[in-house]
């Protein structure tokens, strides 16, 4: 599993640098490939839908069944889960790792660190093409 570094695209709707707790958004955008902006605004309508914050597992994984990701249970190897350094993946998903979502397209995470020494929990995998 290699790492590179990708903010989402947030600095093209919003010029200032911030750093703050924007991995659902930010993982999200990268893998549906769509604007910062664009993910912000729909999460923020479930939110006010459902009566709850973006962040709350619940809520954006409703999202991304909606979206047409599936879920997935968390990699294990003789019963353990696994660091997602030891990850193999194909494809573009979302991943849980810790109080973390971070995506991940083709063997590569892309995120504003590197957090491949975090153990792998559940991820969704994007089942549609990205057009």
């Amino acid at each position: 599993m290699k790492y590179k570094y990708h903010e989402g695209n947030r600095t093209k709707d919003y010029p200032r640098s911030r750093k703050g707790t924007d991995c659902v958004v930010r993982s999200i955008t990268i893998i549906l490939e769509q604007p910062y902006k664009t993910t912000l605004a729909e999460l923020c309508e479930y939110s006010v839908k459902y009566g709850a914050v973006l962040n709350d597992e619940w809520l954006y994984e409703k999202y991304l069944t909606d979206k047409g990701f599936e879920k997935q249970k968390p990699p294990r190897v003789n019963g353990r889960k696994i660091q997602l350094l030891n990850f193999k993946f194909k494809g573009r998903c979302v991943l849980l790792t810790r109080n973390h979502l971070t995506a991940i397209i083709d063997d590569t995470v892309y995120d504003t660190w590197d957090c491949r020494q975090s153990n792998c929990n559940s991820y969704y995998v994007y089942k549609k093409s990205v057009d």
